[in-house]
């Protein structure tokens, strides 16, 4: 404790220590640097935990994007068999996009598949996929009984596509929201996105150009499954 001694015109001279004032004034500059402290780290940690969601949203956006450019990229332009003329199997609309490729990589090397890519009713961005030769299922319609699902996404609110290409033979090429039993695949097809208001993921225009555009038509072996070139 301080200790103080009396001096002339009335003057304390204090020999050594603190006083209670001072004491008390140190105990309130500790407890609010301390508070300050505990008030940075926890605002770091909201940042950093904001910091890894964004990058997670972002990476599974990424990985959506890479597989459906894959899948679509590789898809063959199969004729229908039960059609006198050439038609491919591929039917696409504004928001429903069905037509036929390899399977994924991670199935290794098997007979075509059929895919399906569509938004479900709770807002799931999914590409549905079944063996090309399953019986009983329904290949060009909405009816996905018999599909196996791959969801991509959650929590979309739109899903729109788009073709591109001639709106009838010798026609100029241009941006369609339907391509339906026609004797080649479009020369782009473009995916767009739309997450809801308060969702800050972004999906940027996926532009897509399948490969069979350089190849013609094939027909689907009826024994292997695969596509056999003409």
């Amino acid at each position: 404790m301080a200790e103080w001694r009396y001096i002339d015109d009335h003057q304390f001279e204090r020999e050594g220590g603190f006083t209670l004032i001072e004491l008390l004034v140190s105990l309130a500059l500790m407890g609010l640097a301390a508070t300050l402290l505990l008030q940075g780290l926890t605002t770091a940690g909201i940042l950093a935990g904001r910091s890894r969601a964004t990058i997670n949203a972002v990476d599974e956006v990424v990985a959506a994007q890479n597989l459906l450019r894959s899948a679509v990229e590789r898809l063959r332009p199969i004729t229908r068999s039960d059609s006198a003329i050439p038609i491919v199997e591929l039917r696409g609309t504004g928001g429903v996009l069905t037509f036929v490729g390899p399977p994924f990589d991670r199935e290794g090397a098997d007979a075509l598949q059929r895919f399906r890519l569509t938004r479900t009713a709770n807002g799931d961005l999914v590409l549905y996929s079944a063996h090309s030769r399953k019986m009983g299922i329904d290949r060009s319609g909405t009816d996905l009984v018999g599909w196996t699902p791959n969801r991509l996404l959650t929590g979309v609110r739109n899903l729109s596509i788009s073709y591109l290409g001639p709106p009838e033979p010798g026609a100029p090429r241009a941006w369609q929201d339907r391509w339906w039993d026609r004797s080649t695949t479009p020369e782009l097809i473009r995916v767009r996105v739309v997450f809801a208001e308060t969702d800050r993921r972004i999906w940027p225009d996926l532009v897509i150009r399948p490969r069979s555009t350089s190849y013609g038509t094939c027909r689907n072996d009826p024994v292997t499954g695969k596509c056999e070139e003409r």
